[in-house]
């Protein structure tokens, strides 16, 4: 039971942590009103958050061990405190970039360190349940982060609404400092681990994860202003778009009770991806019915979302031991950034200048390519065998 507390701990710094996204979400109404920002200006600070984790991804993977991965988290979560006190006091874009920058930093930290701790922290033979629960970090926090910081936002305004990110960073950070680490000695020297040569492996399922992330972040952008061209208002398009995304969470229970069944691991992985790839095109057809956008957007999040927890669920797999894992992570993180960095502006691009049907397509050529990837590192790890059924990390 302490084990399950101490990893719904961690879970929770993910989910404050992607509250971050969905919390600009929710203000840049208000704040571009506010300091004079345009619409680019705003996209582009709302995506700050991942440019720590495209750039500086792996290097933090390799490094975060050293200062100890637990303390880590907890600067990670002052981060984001202090950041978003940053931002609350802003009077000007240099301010709120800086802000946005400092929670950049924390987002990073925690998207790297918290999995490595969850998969450390969970009881034997229930690890890979714990990595899928924190594969559905990023659509819980933005729904949370959306619907909480608008309701602050709504009984003050945008500046005190912040404060919330204020309390929660410190609160869990006090959490955290209260916790007994759970982290081996033997990890503190994981940089030595970290020089030896990265499988191939590992680099297939991060750069699979990578275009899924393109095609996935660039549909759930583009997706109010398709509903919105396909007739419905401002307001019902961003709510169905929030329910869309949190079909993701469903995936992580999915992909928890595949994991029990070894023997189809790597062809559930590498199928999942080619049904969300068949799924695309019917996503983007601008004048279909609104309501059937809405639920083919549903399914590609669902049926996509099992790949993402599937990925999460293998990360120690693939790094094969404790001292790797966060080097793993880091990888992953920055995979996953650079797709959310890339996605929207790139599909953004590909409907202005083609339409949306061609956004469907290039989503399918990225999902068969994710597929091709997602094969090639599940014939290198040889999942599918019964020696592999029961294996997680070696502590």
């Amino acid at each position: 039971m302490r084990a399950w507390l101490r990893i719904f701990v961690y879970y929770l710094c993910g989910v404050f942590a992607a509250a971050q996204l969905g919390k600009l979400a929710a203000l840049a109404p208000l704040i571009s009103l506010d300091l004079h920002l345009g619409l680019a200006a705003m996209a582009a600070l709302t995506s700050l958050l991942e440019v720590s984790g495209a750039l500086l991804g792996g290097a933090a993977g390799r490094h975060l061990p050293r200062l100890g991965l637990q303390r880590g988290l907890t600067v990670a979560m002052l981060c984001l405190a202090l950041g978003s006190a940053g931002a609350a006091l802003a009077q000007g874009l240099p301010l709120a970039v800086l802000a946005r920058l400092v929670e950049s930093l924390g987002y990073l930290i925690t998207v790297v360190a918290a999995p490595v701790l969850i998969a450390l922290a969970a009881p034997a033979g229930r690890q890979a349940a714990a990595m899928t629960l924190w594969g559905t970090f990023v659509p819980v926090g933005m729904a949370v982060g959306a619907a909480a910081y608008a309701y602050a936002a709504g009984l003050s305004d945008w500046r005190w609404a912040q404060g919330l990110s204020l309390l929660a960073g410190l609160a869990l950070g006090a959490c955290l400092v209260g916790m007994r680490t759970v982290e081996p000695a033997t990890l503190a020297s994981a940089g030595r681990a970290a020089q030896q040569r990265t499988g191939a492996a590992l680099w297939a399922l991060v750069a699979a994860f990578g275009a899924y992330v393109i095609s996935e972040v660039g549909q759930l952008a583009l997706m109010p202003s398709l509903l919105k061209d396909a007739g419905l208002s401002v307001a019902e398009a961003g709510s169905w778009t929030a329910l869309a995304a949190l079909a993701n969470v469903p995936a992580g229970v999915i992909a928890a009770r595949l994991m029990r069944h070894d023997s189809l691991v790597g062809r559930v992985l590498v199928g999942f991806l080619l049904l969300t790839a068949a799924l695309f095109p019917w996503a983007y057809q601008l004048g279909a019915p609104p309501l059937r956008l809405v639920v083919i957007a549903m399914l590609v999040n669902l049926v996509s979302g099992v790949f993402a927890s599937l990925v999460f669920a293998l990360l120690p797999r693939v790094a094969g031991s404790a001292e790797r894992l966060s080097l793993a992570s880091g990888r992953l993180t920055q995979f996953g950034a650079s797709g959310a960095l890339i996605g929207p502006p790139l599909m953004g691009s590909i409907v202005e200048h083609a339409g949306w049907q061609a956004a469907g397509w290039t989503s399918l050529a990225l999902s068969v390519v994710a597929a091709a990837l997602a094969w090639r590192a599940s014939a290198g790890q040889g999942w599918g065998s019964g020696a592999e059924s029961k294996k997680g990390l070696a502590v």
